[in-house]
């Protein structure tokens, strides 16, 4: 149901704009700010055949790998950092399950800012990296080369849809962060559609008095979905940490594909959606996550 902005829409509604074989960006930064109560509403409805440009991440790309959304995905990198590998990810990867298009943070970056300004593509500096040789479509030397240091090409990205998550956003869906903001901006610049999950709705007079926490301006924003704990496994900043216990669980559950099957049954296509997710989890161990600052 929408409000009189028409920003604010439930889930269903909002992922009802993602179709099969899309391309789709997911913002956040390895475990903070990852949009997982969009990824798990796209998993839920059985998506396929995506395209993946996640900025480095962790679960979300992971999650929709493990769950065969995907089909390729041009990435920098998909971690659990001090967990290990992305489990999903790199099983996907060694069986050719899923094509993986090599970028780096400036290709990806140069991409963005192409889209973002509706060229054919970017120009990036050309550091001696061997990308160009396994990923001939995404680098090739520069038409023109100007200046004393050689230029690569990189084509535009622009996702058809972008998912994000923030923490809180007003009713006209100015999003606003109390942490980085990281690739955030510059790919919902580039994207056709944006999608953001916040964990709560503040009054309009909130976010005018802390105006510089305002990262996506209401201009970028197609769909805004209020998902307390939407970030969960991973931290919301400011607002409650990453689940540890629940992120090793992951992984464990991840060992193959009969065991992360499971893991989705139980967690994400129980026909319930987040209350169902966040019971699941329940209301203790989510408390006890929050950092400081009020709960969602």
């Amino acid at each position: 149901m929408k409000t009189s902005s028409g920003k604010i829409v439930d889930l269903a509604t909002a992922l009802a704009a993602v179709k099969d074989g899309m391309t789709v960006g997911i913002g956040g930064w390895i475990f903070h700010g990852q949009p997982m109560a969009l990824i798990r509403g796209l998993i839920a409805r059985g998506v396929r055949d995506l395209t993946l440009v996640p900025a480095p991440g962790s679960v979300a790309p992971d999650m929709l790998i493990g769950a065969g959304c995907v089909k390729e995905t041009a990435c920098v990198f998909i971690s659990f950092e001090h967990l290990g590998l992305a489990p999903n990810f790199r099983r996907a990867a060694q069986s050719g399950a899923v094509k993986v298009l090599e970028m780096d943070g400036p290709g990806i970056a140069g991409g963005l800012r192409a889209g973002a300004c509706d060229l054919p593509y970017g120009l990036i500096p050309d550091l001696g990296t061997d990308l160009p040789k396994v990923n001939p479509n995404g680098y090739r030397k520069a038409r023109v080369q100007e200046g004393s240091r050689p230029l690569l090409e990189v084509p535009a990205i622009k996702p058809d849809v972008l998912l994000l998550h923030g923490q809180q956003a007003d009713e006209e869906g100015n999003v606003q962060y109390f942490g980085a903001g990281y690739f955030d901006l510059l790919m919902a610049q580039a994207a056709k559609h944006v999608i953001c999950s916040v964990d709560r709705i503040v009054p309009s007079s909130t976010v005018r008095q802390s105006a510089r926490l305002t990262k996506i301006p209401s201009a970028f924003v197609d769909a805004i979905v209020v998902t307390p704990f939407g970030a969960h496994p991973g931290c919301s900043p400011g607002l409650y940490d990453q689940d540890e216990a629940h992120l090793k669980t992951y992984v464990a559950a991840s060992r193959d594909q009969k065991s992360f099957d499971s893991y989705l049954d139980a967690f994400v296509r129980n026909g319930g959606g987040e209350p169902a997710y966040r019971d699941k989890i329940g209301a203790q161990a989510l408390a006890a996550l929050t950092s400081g600052g009020a709960a969602p």
